[in-house]
């Protein structure tokens, strides 16, 4: 799991390692003022002579008093914290800056106030550049990884989309890297400050008593053990959490979009109860893991005191019988008091860090689904030219067993408008989509010029072919953008005679904002045969050599429809159109008709030749006109 993030935040380790050293000016800067504290008291706020107070001793150092009979024990203690390896480096750096600068005695008394303004503009920064290094660490790496994992979920094909909403989707995409990026930039800080402050402060502990520490380090499994242990739990709830997440935004974009429906179904309510019981069930899971994380916390603190406790009897018992002293014992336990703190905010990063791994889990998850259709080893350009395209005996099924194309071979010449009818479930959409190979065929193969499609580049295939269907997909931009689709640096004008040609540029002129009018989602400010008209703008713009109309026309009004049928006269003009059609009414004039049925052709010729025939197509005919 880790490799899988290193892939995506190696490439910015230099911020981590930025990070780390401001980390290391910041730990050492707090340590160099904890330090400075005796030389502050001694030399500036008593500089008069005045006693300075034996526990301000106990917490500084540098040159301190000599001890007297009574005081023994705390002088062997600053004696012995004098061999540290930090305050001899603090006395050696303190007196080089004295020295250095030339402070005497008369000067020392502002010297020190402006060394303990430095250390805390040291400080101060350093923490500064900690936070922000790791949020450049952490918002570019999770950055990465969601373009990337919105570029495969882009690559997949149709199957990959019918079978995980979006809703879920989306959610991996948005919630679960939100997620990813809140431990990596916010936590990961605290990690690496805290990890060096707990080091340093057992490092610290031994060296006053290593025997103590040793057996304050005995509990040590009894404290770690509810962290893991909670963290494991609040792993698994996170993830379930997240799972019911994407089923509230699969809800919510499902109503969204479906707004029309629900309304005129008055199924307000039902929508309603639907949301609130998802609603309840995030609850539930969220509240169970909230518990493991609030739990954590409680948990450690009673097993520390407890710790603590029995740590305060074994003390007694020793100091009683001369085995340590007491002043040695309260010097030792401050420093063990100071433990608590990094633990407490590791405890913290434990939690976030696990909620973030069940969110790796799931973006992983999308990663590890194959992207069944890609280009094949060698694969050449199409340069749009052919003769023939062709199904050969193509075989095809959504799920194993279930046939939906049996055995269909199909040639089609250059030029030439071939227009598929039948029954719905006759298989006629999903020939169509086997061209531009959002699925790829069971058995059989697809063939330009004698070439399998499958030979070919995706880029070049897809790019000459141009594709208007019944539900007009457009996109929350403007009309221009729309129409240019992924080309804003086209002109105006190409746009304008693409619109023309479709019979859309009337109505867009009128728009508030002409060709720069935002249309919304889905176009849903455009009537039927406005969108239609777009759509068949952008195939235009495309200028691709073949063409799939996949009903173009079957839900418009019969004013839309003569509108959208000059427009499409105009678009298939020159081209190698295949058009799949309910209205027999609008493929009377195709070079050929094939009629499909139970995924298998049975009859193809032209309009006339099938109605002398008197099949299949005569009583799809007489049924239509019946009517």
């Amino acid at each position: 799991m880790f490799s899988f993030l290193f892939r995506y935040f190696r490439r910015y380790f230099g911020w981590a390692a930025l990070a780390v050293l401001a980390t290391l000016f910041y730990a050492s800067s707090t340590v160099s003022l904890v330090y400075l504290i005796e030389p502050l008291f001694g030399e500036v706020l008593m500089a008069s002579g005045e006693e300075m107070p034996e526990q301000v001793k106990l917490v500084g150092l540098g040159k301190a008093e000599e001890p007297d009979q009574e005081s023994a024990v705390a002088a062997q203690e600053l004696k012995h914290r004098a061999r540290l390896w930090l305050k001899r480096s603090f006395d050696r750096g303190f007196f080089w800056l004295r020295a250095r600068f030339g402070i005497d005695d008369a000067r020392v008394v502002y010297f020190i106030p402006a060394l303990f303004l430095l250390l805390f503009l040291v400080r101060a920064f350093s923490d500064f550049v900690n936070a922000y290094a790791f949020q450049e660490f952490g918002l570019r790496g999770t950055n990465a990884l969601r373009n990337d994992l919105f570029r495969r979920v882009l690559a997949q094909s149709s199957s990959f989309h019918a079978r995980h909403a979006s809703g879920e989707v989306i959610s991996r995409i948005v919630s679960d890297i939100a997620v990813i990026q809140t431990a990596i930039s916010n936590r990961i800080a605290d990690l690496f400050q805290q990890s060096l402050t707990l080091v340093v402060l057992l490092w610290v502990l031994f060296s006053k008593n290593s025997r103590l520490a040793a057996v304050c380090l005995i509990g040590a499994p009894a404290v770690i053990y509810p962290i893991v242990r909670f963290g494991r739990g609040l792993r698994h709830t996170t993830h379930r959490s997240q799972e019911r997440m994407a089923d509230l935004s699969n809800l919510v974009a499902e109503a969204v979009r479906g707004h029309r429906v629900v309304k005129a179904f008055g199924m307000e309510e039902f929508e309603n109860r639907r949301f609130a019981e998802v609603t309840r069930s995030h609850l539930r899971v969220t509240l169970r893991g909230q518990l493991f994380a609030n739990l954590s916390s409680p948990v450690v603190e009673s097993v520390a005191v407890l710790g603590a406790a029995l740590l305060f009897a074994w003390a007694g018992k020793t100091i009683r019988a001369g085995g340590m002293s007491t002043a040695g014992f309260l010097s030792f336990l401050v420093n063990l008091l100071m433990l608590y703190d990094p633990i407490r905010k590791l405890n913290r990063v434990n939690l976030v860090v696990q909620q973030s791994l069940a969110a790796v889990q799931r973006a992983r998850s999308l990663f590890q689904v194959p992207i069944d259709i890609v280009d094949r080893p060698g694969a050449r350009d199409w340069d749009g030219t052919f003769e023939t395209l062709a199904f050969e005996d193509v075989r095809f099924a959504y799920r194993e067993g279930e046939e939906v194309l049996r055995g269909v071979s199909l040639p089609i010449r250059r030029g030439e408008t071939v227009a598929l009818v039948g029954a719905s479930g006759a298989g006629k959409s999903t020939l169509a989509s086997l061209l531009p190979r959002f699925y790829d065929v069971t058995e059989g193969r697809v063939a330009i010029d004698g070439t399998d499609i499958r030979d070919l580049t995706l880029a070049s295939l897809r790019g000459g072919i141009g594709l208007v269907t019944q539900e007009t997909y457009l996109f929350d931009d403007t009309i221009r953008n729309n129409i240019a689709y992924g080309r804003a640096d086209l002109p105006l004008d190409k746009v304008r005679e693409a619109a023309r040609a479709a019979f859309a540029d009337e109505f867009i002129l009128a728009m508030p904002q002409g060709y720069d009018t935002r249309i919304g989602e889905g176009g849903m400010s455009l009537s039927g045969g406005q969108r239609q008209r777009l759509a068949i703008a952008r195939a235009l713009l495309k200028d691709a050599p073949v063409l799939i109309l996949d009903e173009a026309t079957s839900q418009l009004d019969m004013e839309s429809e003569a509108l959208v049928q000059k427009a499409l006269a105009n678009l298939v003009r020159g081209r190698t159109t295949l058009v799949i059609a309910h209205r027999l009414t609008t493929i009377q004039s195709a070079d050929r008709i094939v009629v499909m049925d139970r995924g298998e052709i049975v009859e193809q010729g032209s309009h006339q030749e099938m109605l002398a025939r008197g099949g299949l197509y005569r009583r799809l005919h007489d049924l239509q006109f019946h009517e």
